[in-house]
């Protein structure tokens, strides 16, 4: 657990030197659209937008194993309960 506050410590204090170094202005030009701001700002929005697009992509996959696994585990179930109620049946048999 130390070990991962430390790493984002140190992450942080990187992006924090980035962004004071990279501070200059920038015009970004998308089609008919103009943006201005720092470039750091303007990498850490590219950044935030890749990692939604990946994020919303992967969603789909992700639901549908969840699923499954929900119903897999429900099947488990299931098959324990009958196998503990076959078990019972089949001990009682045996002592007759």
């Amino acid at each position: 657990m130390q070990f991962f506050i430390l790493l984002a410590i140190i992450i942080a204090m990187a992006l924090v030197v980035f962004a004071v170094q990279n501070a200059t202005a920038i015009t970004l030009t998308f089609l008919a659209w103009q943006f201005s701001g720092s470039l750091a700002v303007i990498l850490a929005l590219t950044f935030a937008a890749g990692v939604l697009t990946g994020l919303f992509l992967f969603a789909p996959t992700w639901l549908r194993k969840s699923k499954e696994g929900r119903v897999q585990k429900r099947r488990i179930q299931e098959l324990e309960k009958e196998r503990s109620k076959s078990t019972g049946e089949l001990g009682k048999t045996e002592v007759d």
